[in-house]
């Protein structure tokens, strides 16, 4: 794990090199960050960023950079059914990860 993780052109492709420097490692995480585009949470003026690991703000606008938001998913070992409380949650892009995990 580390290093830097190549751009992507697409949310899959994100996904795949995230999970090959393996900061995406179990299951529920991938699936998750597959069901939900991260492009989905920019602006229009800034989506060819989307599928780059960095964090990215604008204004109020805030996302961490994917493998951030991969590590806390896979150390917060969740679980459907579990709770989660996401202060100062910007963009929802995290929240909407974990609640599909949380909510199966």
């Amino acid at each position: 794990m580390g290093g830097a993780v190549s751009a992507g052109e697409d949310n899959d492709e994100l996904i795949d090199n995230l999970k090959e420097a393996q900061y995406i490692r179990t299951e529920l995480v991938e699936q998750a960050f597959r069901a939900i585009d991260r492009a989905d949470y920019y602006l229009d003026d800034f989506k060819d960023n989307a599928y780059k690991d960095l964090a990215w703000k604008h204004g109020n606008f805030h996302l961490s950079a994917p493998c951030i938001y991969s590590e806390v998913m896979e150390a917060l070992d969740l679980q459907p059914g579990l709770s989660f409380l996401n202060l100062g949650s910007g963009t929802g892009y995290l929240s909407s990860m974990v609640g599909l995990i949380l909510g199966k």
